[in-house]
């Protein structure tokens, strides 16, 4: 949908050739990719590059944070943009949010969670600050692909996990290995994916590409966010329904820990300032 947009409003004037994961490099590798010139651009989610700088994973979500319109209110009339820009000039790129999946969900447990207990020792699939979020609680938090999850939950070498809702989570088919389904999932209220595209192409182009560019992005954040938001409630509904999936919520008790957690973890990235800037210099 991207590729196409920017071909349509630049007037077919750019076109993007559109490589899978692992074609041209690996799913992880499009950030250096792009930042080095070896790709023009890519399309991915923030929450992948705490290795560049954790800084990068506010501006895909945060625990406890911000809501889908709450993200694109920061970035487009909060000073968010100026922000990201400056953190992700840094690397040679030029950053656009270009959809959201809105609010993740708790994730699938094989067992039921009655208090934070239960979730000690617990190997748990989920990426970004909510990883650092479940290691404070006694989690063992490991980042993975959606795919990847489904195996790792069918051997058992993960307990439970999160990847992102039910639209998505069914086709995936999670609920053959795990049926206990939980909400909410504070540790991505929202989680938005971004278009980052190299700094050289990008300042090389005239400002009526750049802005199409700009405007294919900023298009789409909206269509993508509701997509999921709407497939998500059909989706949800067939589970239960046809599936036997068990959808429950998170006790008080494990929702409040999970809440100092989050704290703790925005607490010592305001306090490791120097630290983030030693990371992306």
């Amino acid at each position: 949908m991207l590729a196409d947009h920017i071909t349509a409003l630049s007037g077919g004037r750019i076109e993007v050739k559109l490589f899978a994961a692992g074609e041209l490099v690996p799913g992880r590798g499009v950030f250096d990719a792009v930042s080095e010139g070896t790709a023009e651009l890519y399309h991915a989610v923030p929450a992948y590059w705490d290795s560049k700088s954790k800084g990068i994973l506010l501006f895909g979500s945060q625990p406890f944070g911000l809501r889908a319109d709450e993200q694109f209110g920061w970035l487009y009339h909060g000073g968010g943009q100026a922000l990201y820009d400056e953190m992700h000039g840094r690397f040679n790129l030029k950053p656009f949010l270009c959809g959201n999946s809105g609010p993740q969900w708790g994730g699938w447990f094989k067992t039921e969670i009655n208090s934070v207990d239960y979730l000690k020792g617990l190997k748990f699939r989920t990426t970004g600050l909510a990883s650092e979020m479940a290691s404070k609680i006694g989690m063992a938090a490991e980042a993975m692909s959606g795919p990847a999850m489904f195996e790792a939950l069918q051997t058992g070498a993960l307990d439970a996990g999160e990847f992102i809702g039910p639209w998505t989570d069914s086709a995936l088919g999670y609920f053959q290995v795990a049926k206990n389904y939980y909400w909410p999932g504070v540790g991505e209220p929202s989680s938005a994916e971004e278009c980052a595209v190299n700094a050289d192409t990008f300042n090389a182009l005239p400002d009526d590409l750049k802005q199409a560019v700009s405007l294919a992005c900023e298009s789409l954040y909206n269509p993508v966010w509701t997509e999921y938001t709407t497939k998500h409630a059909a989706a949800l509904k067939k589970l239960v329904d046809e599936e036997g999936v068990m959808v429950k919520r998170f006790p008080d008790s494990v929702i409040s820990a999970m809440g100092t957690a989050a704290a703790e973890v925005i607490d010592e990235l305001r306090q490791d300032d120097d630290a983030l800037v030693r990371q992306i210099t």
